[in-house]
């Protein structure tokens, strides 16, 4: 049987460094119990805290370690088994009080359970193992569809034209002339986005509008 057999003094100790060399690596994980007969009790991670006999979750290829504690004088070890109830890795029994186990195991598929050979009827929980997440990168090349669209803009093209008006006043040297000019603005087919007349359209009539007055004054 394999397995590291250790105080409670170092129990801390041992766990610590485990947990330590599991982070620098990234790569092994530990798992703590207590250990009786009345089952495992998860201690760490905090998702298999205070949890009886958990369901250990396992990634294939990664390094694991389990550090268990005798907690009631009983003895009892620590085995994996497959499916078929083969021993792929186990401890030897240690019955003293306080007394730690430590087992460093790789995971592999097929792994189906981890119990106390001595007790394996209350001390028994669930192995599953699944396989490494690979994690795939899918880069579309597509190019975004623009659509360049021209917002309506008020505007006046045209000609302006000039009028002048001259109306005289008395006769002899002592008539006057005024001159008025009047302006006449011709401009282009200019509309709104709504389809409403635009502001040149506007302005144009006003214009025209303006010519006419002036006209009419002219008829009179």
């Amino acid at each position: 049987m394999s397995g590291t057999r250790l105080s409670r003094r170092r129990f801390l100790t041992v766990v610590a460094t485990t947990a330590v060399a599991g982070v620098a690596s990234g790569q092994t994980k530990t798992f703590e119990f207590a250990g009786s007969v009345s089952g495992w009790q998860g201690r760490s991670p905090e998702a298999i805290a205070d949890e009886t006999n958990p369901t250990l979750r396992l990634v294939a290829g990664q390094k694991y370690v389990v550090s268990w504690e005798n907690v009631d004088g009983e003895p009892h070890n620590f085995a994996i088994e497959n499916e078929n109830g083969e021993v792929l890795k186990e401890t030897e029994i240690i019955s003293e009080k306080g007394g730690v186990q430590t087992v460093e195991f790789t995971a592999k598929p097929g792994m189906a359970t981890y119990f106390s050979q001595v007790n394996p009827e209350t001390m028994r929980g669930k192995i599953v193992v699944r396989q490494p997440t690979t994690t795939a990168t899918q880069t579309t090349n597509g190019t975004a569809g623009t659509t360049n669209g021209t917002a309506g803009t008020n505007g006046t093209t045209g000609t302006t034209e000039t009028a002048t008006e001259t109306t005289t006043t008395g006769t002899g040297p002592s008539a006057t002339t005024d001159e008025t000019p009047a302006t006449e603005t011709t401009t282009g087919d200019t509309a709104n986005d709504g389809g409403q007349p635009g502001v040149g359209l506007l302005a144009a009539l006003g214009s025209l509008a303006g010519l006419a007055y002036l006209l009419r004054r002219r008829g009179d």
